[in-house]
């Protein structure tokens, strides 16, 4: 309770301190419109010394055309309007002076550019990656390759980033990336993560944000990085919405649907928004462990495990709320957000045990594994912001509760061969029940506060609360009866409470714009193994700083540097010590003991011709949090995974984004990475050092065809990448797409082909002192996939939304 009132105390004083201490200021506004008198958003404004006609400031209009230059000092100006649908436009001199304290020039009326009107309605589409000053955007729903695809397949499409089955996130190289949607946080770890990415449906895909170096004013967490997905919204006044279905086929059947409502006036606006989705998978896996006795470079002993895992994903997803706008600087909002579904799975697998010198059978296994795994997620979020005039001086809150519940009922029947096919033992059985309670309860407060001479102030306050619990419990068949096992089972109960305060300071010159910024996270952590009796305790405060710096050369070429020093924290699955059985010899486990690794980034960019875009990249880790293997002590048969702090990690990377308009008809965007990876990792003999390079190559093609149809074909390519004790081959693939506009473009049909020469697979190869894995697997990625899209309903479009105090809130509904 204290760290809560000293925040809210610091922060009420920061606010009033500057609210003090503002300077006087003297805005220029107006408004821009068309010959028709309508609002023209978003255009181009550029402030100008009338003397000598350098540039002083630039600006964009918002969603209604209006524009406001705040804190300019005295002087006499003239305004440019530059926007390529409509001819360039400038506005008498005039004189601000302090006396007069304000210019309103009114409404400024554009006039058409039929020159360029073709070329315009090609461009007001987005292009496919967009660069940002503090991140780099995918607009994923321009991309007919999106449709049919759940997230996590989605993620793994994007160029620098990768996800794996069991939901661990690496961006250009670096594992510990962490997930946000809608810019909140999912609290989420481990397989709960992953089953989220597979029940998202892309058709409620707007765009995926990656941040390799947010500002203060995000968390900390995520060593490599944020990603933001961000879901549509409705946009558009009165009653409308879309629906969306879609079936196919993989090595089972795929179906999804959607439906989309909104309903907007002046002052209000209501939502909701249900999908639905429906998977039949088949994956095929294989696993040689090679058992290493101690001091030995031959392997004794090998067995070869195949797995045919054949889950049904069910998932259903809804969100709906209300915005209202209590007046003109005011606006409250509600938002209800959940899903429910189930992941059974059905894995037959088989392992062989030979000798590895002569090859022979020694003997074999056959286990039957039925996981019967179930979910449901729940957020509720209240949300309030006041904007206090038009020069961008805010206030937001947010509340939010998170409640995520899964269990896991899993059976494991094993029977045992000897090389003459004889039995060996009597057939074993083991079963689970493995529930996961979630709990997170979020406050934020963010304040913006411009300065005088075009100084910004960003400060801020967040506490966040997580309580865990995970009661699990395993059964073995023994003589006929089930009887607990009470080395496996173990009842943990984990709470996390983190108290941060931020604060950035932003300033754009003439050519040169910054932002430093710092930001302070409190953590207390405890967590309770109640079977064990044993607790554990850790407090600590870290400060965590951030710096941008843009210099732009020219309109078209400009310079960009970043730097944030970050924490990965353990996550919640990671420090819960119990098992958990893949199979009867091999188990995953946590580990109670981690340290958070902490991570210092540097990035250089340069854009050239306003389109190309280059960076390079440096980052440093300590106590890096990274799985190791091993076997276990009471059966050389059994191995194991468990997380450990590792060592350090250095990771060097360059990568260029080419956007290209080949003809008229033809649009691409290329995206090639390469970096290198380096790991020192201790060990009781001494240092490990294990280095890898990697190439990724992404490729993204449009082709525009007469009568509305339109093609797509991308594809990916990994040379291969380092992580830890683990070397992963290369892989890639192809994938296409044709699509065609009906209905007066209100409708669309899509056909989409994954992984078209299915290449899309995982060949591994994982080290120890006494075991070496060496694998593949087969995922169920050659999809096809029929979808059809229609919007109805509305009146006016995006040009013509309102613009309201809650703007940046609905950014995130």
């Amino acid at each position: 309770m204290r760290h809560i009132q000293h925040y809210i105390v610091s922060f009420l004083f920061i606010c009033t301190t500057f609210n003090c201490y503002a300077q006087k200021t003297n805005p220029i506004k107006g408004q821009i419109v068309g010959e028709d008198k309508r609002a023209i958003p978003y255009v181009s404004i550029s402030l100008h010394n009338a003397k000598d006609s350098t540039l002083s400031n630039t600006i964009l209009s918002d969603s209604l055309g209006r524009f406001t230059f705040a804190n300019e000092k005295a002087g006499r100006y003239f305004v440019k309007i530059k926007n390529i649908t409509h001819q360039e436009t400038f506005s008498p001199h005039f004189s601000l002076t302090e006396q007069l304290g304000k210019i309103n020039l009114g409404q400024i009326t554009l006039l058409p550019n039929n020159t360029y009107l073709a070329e315009v309605l090609v461009q007001r589409k987005k292009q496919f990656i967009e660069q940002q000053q503090d991140k780099l955007v995918f607009n994923v729903e321009n991309s007919m390759l999106a449709d049919g695809n759940n997230g996590l397949e989605l993620l793994n499409k994007i160029p620098g980033i990768a996800v794996d089955d069991s939901g661990v996130l690496s961006m250009k190289g670096k594992s510990g990336a962490t997930l946000m949607i809608n810019g909140k946080m999912t609290y989420l770890s481990g397989d709960q993560l992953a089953n989220l990415l597979r029940s998202t449906s892309s058709i409620d895909i707007n765009k995926i944000e990656v941040m390799s170096n947010p500002s203060a004013k995000q968390d900390a967490a995520g060593s490599a990085g944020i990603i933001n997905i961000v879901l549509k919204k409705g946009i558009k006044q009165g009653w409308n919405g879309a629906i969306s279905l879609n079936g196919g086929l993989g090595r089972g059947t795929h179906l999804g649907g959607s439906l989309n409502l909104n309903y907007r006036t002046e002052k209000l606006n209501v939502f909701g928004i249900y999908n639905q989705y429906h998977q039949n998978l088949e994956y095929f896996n294989s696993l040689t462990r090679y058992f290493y006795p101690d001091q030995h470079n031959v392997p004794e002993s090998y067995s070869q495990q195949e797995n045919n895992i054949r889950p049904k994903l069910r998932s259903n997803n809804f969100r709906a709320g209300i915005d209202y706008n209590i007046d003109s600087k005011q606006t409250l909002g509600l938002l209800i957000n959940g899903g429910f579904g189930k992941y059974p799975k059905y894995e037959p697998t088989t392992n062989s045990f030979r000798n590895f010198d002569d090859n022979q059978l020694v003997w074999s296994s056959a286990t039957i594994t039925e996981g019967k795994e179930h979910w449901r997620d729940m957020l509720y979020n209240v949300n309030y912001t006041v904007k206090f005039n038009e020069k961008g001086h805010e206030l937001k809150i947010d509340l939010d509760l998170v409640d995520h519940y899964s269990k896991m009922d899993q059976q494991l029947n094993t029977n045992y061969t000897k090389a003459d096919g004889s039995t060996l033992n009597q057939p074993s059985s083991r079963r689970g029940d493995i529930p996961s309670d979630n709990k997170v309860y979020v406050a934020k407060l963010d304040y913006i506060l411009p300065l005088a001479q075009g100084y910004k102030l960003e400060t801020g306050w967040k506490a966040s609360h997580v309580r865990t619990e995970n009661d699990l419990h395993y059964d073995t068949l023994q003589k006929d009866q089930y009887v607990p096992d009470l080395t496996t089972s173990n009842h943990f109960i984990y709470k996390e409470t983190i108290q941060a305060g931020y604060i950035n300071l932003s300033k754009s010159w003439h050519k040169i714009s910054a932002q430093v910024g710092v930001r302070g996270e409190h953590t207390h952590t405890l967590g309770n193994q109640i079977t064990l009796h044993e607790q554990f305790e850790k407090s600590y405060f870290k400060l965590f700083p951030s710096a941008f710096l843009t210099y732009t050369l020219n309109e078209k070429n400009k310079l960009q540097t970043s730097y944030s020093y970050r924490v990965q924290r353990p996550s919640f699955w990671d420090l819960n010590p119990f098992r958990v059985y893949t199979d009867p010899f091999s188990y995953s486990e946590g580990n109670a003991q981690l340290n958070p690794a902490y991570e210092h980034s540097l990035e250089f960019g340069y854009t050239l011709a306003s389109k190309y875009i280059l960076t390079l990249n440096y980052a440093k880790r300590t106590n890096v949090v990274n799985e190791i293997i091993g076997t276990d002590p009471t059966n050389p048969y059994i191995t194991y995974e468990r997380p450990e702090n590792i060592g350090s990690f250095r990771n060097y990377g360059l990568s260029i984004i080419a956007p290209s308009q080949l003809t008229a008809w033809w649009s691409a965007t290329h995206f090639a990475n390469y970096y290198r990876n380096e790991y020192n990792i201790p060990q009781e003999d001494g240092l490990i050092s294990r280095k890898g390079n990697t190439l990724t190559l992404n490729s993204q093609n449009t082709f525009k065809l007469p009568k509305d149809w339109s093609i797509e074909l991308g594809g990916n390519y990994v040379s291969g990448l380092t992580i830890g004790l683990s070397q992963i081959k290369s892989y890639g693939q192809i994938y296409t797409g044709i699509q065609k506009n009906i209905l007066n473009k209100r409708a669309s049909v899509k056909l989409v082909v994954n992984d078209i020469l299915r290449t899309n697979n995982r060949r591994y190869e994982t080290f120890s002192s006494t075991i070496r894995l060496v694998g593949k697997s087969n995922p169920d990625s050659r999809t096809a996939i029929l979808s059809f899209n229609y919007r109805f309903g509305g009146v006016g479009d995006s040009n013509g939304q309102r613009s309201t105090g809650s703007e940046e809130i609905k950014n995130r509904l």
